[in-house]
Formats: structure tokens, C-alpha cells, sequence
């Protein structure tokens, strides 16, 4: 199907690149952008032949977050049905049975960086920027998904005082897997990919299958 927010590149079968593709709003996340990311993530779900999925962003800024006030259909309120489909799309990125890989080119704020933890693994451009800098986004949905990557004391003092800070933070944080340079980001981003596709699939569903069981546990149970 054809969509108004996402782009969906599809690299022999096995890859699949999902684009925010709203450059003009700093790709922030409004009613369609969350009806489409979720459709696609469910479409790209039970694609047989697919091994892993990328997700990137059109323009200089990841994600701005929810959309503003003025635009049609936006996410503001944490109350509404909304929120509770943010954190549904969540969800769904993370049970993704392929990895899901972020390129993170631009700034990242508010419900982007929950985009961000709910992925398998994060590449991020040096220049880029992250911030929980607003408080009409859904916070529960992005709290809950930080505090599974950062230190409850990082979120903390972020999500309080809304500071902005650097990919190299977020990388000794815990948010962000390697750092590298805007211009050698793509390139990066395909040695990492390759080596997901050089993995035998059912090894790599074993893989992922064992950790998030392992995440679901306390240490003891796990061993």
C-alpha cells in the first residue's frame, strides 16, 4: 500500500528500510506517521524472506517527537487513545521476529528516542542531538522504553530538567550502540547490517527469542 509518511525500501527480499519521511515537521509523529509505522512494522513482521529491518529518517532531524498543537492529528495528550498507541507500536518494533537496526543521522527528541530504544541496535551521526524536552509527549510509553536503556538516574535528571544532550553521552548511557561521523554513517550502518544477514536465520531468531526472555526475568531466574 502507498503511504504519506513512510517510505519503505525493500533491498533484495532480505532487507527492508523504513523511512520517517515527514522532513518538512522534523519528522515528528502524528496520528498517520504512528497508523503507518504501525501497519508497516506489521506488514514487514510476517514477511517471509525479510532478515532485518532498518529504520532511518528523511531531512536533517530524526524525530521531533509528537507533533505540535497546530497540526492535524496530533499526539499530544498522554491521556488519550493515542498514547496507548505509541506505546503499542513500541511494542511492536521490539517483538520484531528480524533485528531492527537505527540510523540516527539527525536530533532525536521525545517519543524518537523511545523509537530508538525499541530497537535491537543503535548507530548515531556525532552531531546528533537528544532530549525528553517535552512535556505534552506520552510519558509513560517513553519512560518505560528509556529506562530499559539508560540509568534510572540519567532518565531521571533528563526527563526533569529536559537538557539536551550529545550522541557520545547517549552512547555512554546506553541509548546509542556506536557514534560515528555524518559522513560515515551509511557506510557503518551496512557493515552492521551485513553482518546480520551473514547470520543463519534460525540462529538469529534463537538469538533474539533468548533475550527478550532474558529481559523479561530477574538475574537469578535467568541463570
Amino acid at each position: 500500500m502507498a503511504y504519506r509518511t513512510v517510505d519503505i525500501e525493500h533491498g533484495g527480499g532480505s532487507l527492508a528500510t523504513v523511512w520517517l519521511n515527514r522532513p518538512g515537521h522534523g519528522n515528528a509523529i502524528d496520528a498517520t506517521m504512528l497508523d503507518e509505522l504501525s501497519a508497516v512494522f506489521g506488514e514487514l513482521n510476517i514477511a517471509p524472506s525479510l532478515r532485518a529491518i532498518v529504520l532511518a529518517a528523511r531531512g536533517p532531524v530524526f524525530c521531533a517527537g509528537v507533533a505540535s498543537d497546530e497540526n492535524p492529528g496530533h499526539v499530544t495528550n498522554p491521556g488519550r487513545p493515542e498514547a496507548a498507541a505509541i506505546a503499542a507500536l513500541l511494542d511492536t518494533i521490539h517483538a520484531c521476529r528480524v533485528p531492527v537496526v537505527a540510523s540516527v543521522q539527525g536530533d532525536c527528541h521525545g517519543v524518537g528516542m523511545a523509537l530508538v530504544a525499541a530497537c535491537d541496535i543503535v548507530l548515531a551521526a556525532g552531531q546528533a542531538s537528544f532530549s525528553m524536552h517535552d512535556a505534552s509527549e506520552p510519558a509513560e510509553a517513553m519512560l518505560s522504553w528509556l529506562a530499559r536503556t539508560m540509568p534510572a538516574r540519567a532518565v531521571q535528571r533528563y526527563f526533569l530538567t529536559g537538557e539536551r544532550f550529545s550522541a557520545f553521552d547517549a552512547r555512554q548511557l546506553g541509548l546509542v550502540h556506536e557514534v560515528v561521523a555524518a559522513d560515515a554513517l551509511d557506510e557503518r550502518l551496512q557493515i552492521m547490517v551485513g553482518a546480520l544477514l551473514r547470520t543463519e536465520p534460525q540462529a538469529l531468531a534463537r538469538r533474539r527469542q533468548l533475550l527478550r526472555q532474558l529481559a523479561s526475568r530477574q538475574p537469578d531466574q535467568a541463570v
